[in-house]
């Protein structure tokens, strides 16, 4: 059940109208069922086991917790035990072939891999619930006393799929509160969502076809190409996973239950560093939060800080955090996928790129000084931005090439030059077809100049729906309804899922 399609959409129509039908008492129920539902259909229904799994061990661990509040040494054995369940399942299920083929490589073996499958959004769900977990241990959050809510705020339909990774203090009491049809709160989310649905299928899933070519042959997209290919993905991975975002806030927002945003117009970062503070926002607070701070506060790494600033000065007491990013960006990496690519290219590379630029930001920081570069400046801004976006277009190379080797072949190929006017036609010529023609073009060049607009008011702290909300009613309903001809007409149906889909 695809979520840009027309049978999802009836599913949620359905569903709201017996969700707002029903007493508040019942109604978090119609969101279990729904839940419920919503997996089965997307996913092989064995795997819901391990869903299973992970509620009833956390439930248990928690009703533990409660019931022997003084008993440290006994509660942090049963944390310790079900971590190792949930975090144990998901590395099993996911990340075994990962082992296997490392195996293989280094030490030149031919062990087979293994096709076990996974819970649908696995990766999401259990850093979800692990931190739940984990607040519960410490005292931060109430544990929930109902194993079935607590199943609803694990599965809940709309996070399936591609997160955000909710806090249980923000989203818990909404799932269970009651909510009522509110005409402008439906109206924003609908709007919303048929938001999200253009950029995934009008935009994303037209402007895949000639980013996939351009990645199948390395060979001819050589030189300018390959940087062209790089950003022409990013743009595609912004529009697939922000569009997706917003489908899923959207309809949740029609039930009444706000969820968190993953997306903060990252490419109006002047840093990689500012830049994943806004691109997936709750994976990032979630690997701070429950990897990175833990460690700083071990005691070995309080002394070690204590060490550093005696030996290196005051640059010397971040070294204990540099190391800590190291783990958030090697699980950063892993998070995003089995292969050492992923390690590479979503991990190392950027914690190399932010680590870089900490330590050396008191020399840049001199540098600008002296040249009278002004941080309000517009071109230098303008630079800040192309500079960040180049950076992370070359990290997503290995997101998206087939394998760790073609992603080193694709990059190299930045120093073999390539003409522009043949591939450029041999380009057109071979996806001109597929993208729909000069019409379809335009409305992808609107909806995209519309996203930068969109972005350029989140940047600033504002809503660009409030605007929408202030246009003339015959204005907005007008746009309503090209926005609703844009997806029926130019939209690519069918073709691909989201990217991130069951992570």
């Amino acid at each position: 059940m695809d979520i840009t399609s027309v049978s999802y959409l009836i599913f949620v129509g359905i569903s709201l109208l017996i969700y707002w039908s029903l007493p508040a008492k019942y109604q978090w129920i119609v969101l279990l069922a729904d839940s419920l539902i919503f997996y089965f259909v997307n996913a092989v229904p064995y795997t819901f086991i391990y869903l299973l799994i992970s509620v009833i061990t956390v439930y248990s661990a928690t009703v533990f917790f409660s019931k022997n509040a003084e008993a440290e040494r006994a509660k942090r054995t049963v944390l310790i035990l079900t971590l190792l369940v949930n975090v144990g399942l998901l590395v099993v299920l996911k990340y075994t072939n990962l082992f296997i083929s490392t195996v293989n490589f280094v030490g030149k073996r031919s062990i087979p891999t293994v096709t076990w499958l996974a819970s649908l959004g696995m990766s999401f769900y259990t850093l979800q619930i692990v931190a739940y977990l984990l607040n519960c241990y410490w005292g931060v959050t109430e544990r929930e006393g109902n194993i079935l809510k607590l199943l609803l705020f694990t599965s809940y339909f709309p996070l399936m799929i591609s997160g955000p990774i909710s806090d249980h203090k923000i989203l818990g009491h909404q799932l269970y509160e009651e909510h009522r049809f509110d005409y402008e709160r439906v109206v924003s989310g609908l709007r919303r969502t048929a938001w999200g649905i253009a950029k995934k299928v009008v935009v994303a899933d037209r402007l895949m076809i000639p980013v996939n070519y351009m990645f199948d042959d390395p060979a001819t997209y050589s030189g300018i190409w390959v940087v062209i290919a790089a950003v022409g993905f990013v743009v595609v991975l912004y529009f697939d996973f922000s569009g997706c975002m917003d489908i899923i806030i959207g309809v949740s927002k029609c039930f009444g239950i706000i969820l968190e945003e993953n997306f903060k117009a990252p490419f109006l970062s002047k840093t990689t560093q500012e830049f994943w503070q806004r691109w997936h926002i709750t994976l990032g607070r979630w690997l701070k939060s429950f990897i990175m701070y833990p460690i700083l506060k071990t005691k070995a790494f309080v002394s070690l800080g204590s060490k550093c600033k005696k030996k290196f000065g005051k640059q010397g007491r971040k070294i204990p955090t540099y190391i800590a990013m190291l783990a958030v960006w090697f699980c950063m990496g892993l998070w995003h996928g089995s292969s050492w690519k992923y390690i590479i290219g979503e991990g190392l590379w950027f914690w190399i790129l932010i680590v870089t630029g900490q330590v050396l930001e008191p020399a840049f920081d001199t540098v600008k000084k002296r040249l009278g570069i002004k941080e309000d400046n517009i071109i230098w801004r303008s630079f800040q931005v192309c500079r960040t976006v180049l950076l992370y277009s070359f990290g997503m190379v290995f997101f998206h090439a087939v394998s760790l080797k073609a992603s080193l072949y694709m990059l190299s190929g930045i120093i073999r030059p390539a003409g522009i006017v043949t591939p450029l036609k041999q380009l057109y010529a071979a996806t001109r077809g597929m993208l729909g023609g000069t019409g379809v073009i335009a409305v992808i060049v609107v909806i995209g100049v519309m996203q930068i607009i969109c972005d350029v008011f989140t940047y600033n702290d504002k809503s660009a729906q409030d605007v929408v909300v202030k246009l003339p009613a015959a204005v907005r309903w007008l746009s309503y309804f090209a926005l609703i001809f844009a997806i029926i007409f130019c939209g690519n149906f069918g073709k691909s899922s989201f990217i991130y889909f069951g992570f």
